[in-house]
């Protein structure tokens, strides 16, 4: 899936919260996921964690807007919608979140296991945190030794992150610019050498 070309909020790290209701142990985990790999390793670590849950919904919102879930089992709807629910109400994107139930021996009924998925989820999004996420390109560029200020100064302005120097026959910058910054950057440096 590709990436926008936009900047997105998406979750700050990891969040977990724990939720009791009628018995049954709720463990919800929210973290940040680009990919399918991401969402399949949460899903691992959360089983591994919980292995006497029997359910464990998710949900996962791809940075391009595309989207995923799963009610594991659980009735239609209780389980992956309730976890969408929370990473939407946020608009996040590049996000999962998983809920592991414990059965407690209680039945709660479609409408508050979906309640308490939603509640589990929603703790561990808000308990993860948001940050804006900028997407970003490789670029290397190559300037003359009397632009070197000017390109240092440029990519500071846009927020770019320098990865590689190198001053052999000229200067060469190698950085992750976001994507949103790079007209800027093109403009600000006219006679350099992009690849």
């Amino acid at each position: 899936m590709a990436e926008p070309e936009v900047p997105y909020l998406t979750l700050a790290g990891l969040g977990a919260a724990s939720l009791l209701v009628r018995r049954s142990r709720f463990f919800a985990y929210a973290a940040p996921a680009a990919d399918a790999d991401e969402v399949g390793a949460l899903l691992a670590d959360v089983r591994a964690r919980h292995h006497e849950a029997r359910h464990v919904p998710y949900a996962w919102i791809a940075p391009d807007g595309a989207t995923r879930m799963s009610d594991d089992g659980e009735p239609s709807g209780t389980g992956g919608r309730p976890c969408l629910g929370a990473l939407g109400r946020h608009r996040l994107r590049g996000a999962a979140v998983t809920v592991a139930r414990i059965y407690g021996g209680v039945q709660l009924g479609a409408a508050n296991l979906g309640r308490a998925y939603g509640e589990a989820a929603s703790a561990a999004v808000a308990a993860a945190g948001t940050v804006e996420r900028r997407p970003e390109r490789w670029v290397r560029l190559t300037v003359g030794y009397p632009d070197l200020d000017r390109a240092e100064r440029a990519l500071v302005r846009a927020g770019a992150r320098v990865t590689e120097r190198g001053f052999a026959d000229a200067p060469t910058f190698g950085a992750w610019v976001p994507v949103d910054a790079l007209d800027g950057l093109r403009e600000a440096l006219p006679r350099a050498t992009w690849s």
